[in-house]
C-alpha cells in the first residue's frame, strides 16, 4: 500500500464541515475566474462533459480528478495525455495543501483551504 492509499484507508468521500475549498483559474483561457467546491466531494477536468470544463486543447477528455475525504485533497491523473503537473511536476496522485498549483495543458488551478468563520 502506497502512503496515499494508507493515508485516505478507512475514509469516504465528502466534503469537510469545517472549512471551504476553493479554487482560482491563475492562467488560461478561463484565467480570473474562482468557484468553491460546495456539493461534491469528486470533481472530474476535461474538454468535455467534466465537472469543470476545461478549453485548453492540451487538456484530455477526462484528465483529471479532485477528490475530497474530509481534510485530505486528492488530485489524480486519470491517464491524460498531456499529464497533471502539481507544483511543476508531473503526477499520478498527490495530496493537494492550501495554495497548491495544478496544471492541465497550460491551464493552471490554485487550490485555496479556509477554516469557516
Amino acid at each position: 500500500m502506497n502512503p496515499l492509499e494508507k493515508a485516505i484507508q478507512g475514509k469516504t468521500l465528502g466534503l469537510p464541515s469545517d472549512r471551504k475549498i476553493g479554487l482560482q483559474i491563475l492562467d488560461g483561457v478561463d484565467a480570473g475566474h474562482a468557484f468553491v467546491l460546495s456539493k461534491k466531494s469528486r470533481i472530474t477536468f476535461g474538454r468535455d462533459g467534466a465537472d469543470v470544463d476545461v478549453q485548453d486543447p492540451a487538456v484530455s477528455k477526462r484528465h483529471c480528478a479532485l477528490e475530497v475525504y474530509g481534510d485530505l485533497i486528492v488530485l489524480r491523473d486519470l491517464e491524460s495525455a498531456s499529464g497533471t503537473f502539481l507544483n511543476d511536476f508531473q503526477i499520478k496522485e498527490e495530496l493537494l495543501k492550501d495554495k497548491d498549483k495544478f496544471r492541465l495543458g497550460s491551464t493552471v488551478f490554485q487550490i485555496h483551504i479556509r477554516k469557516n468563520e
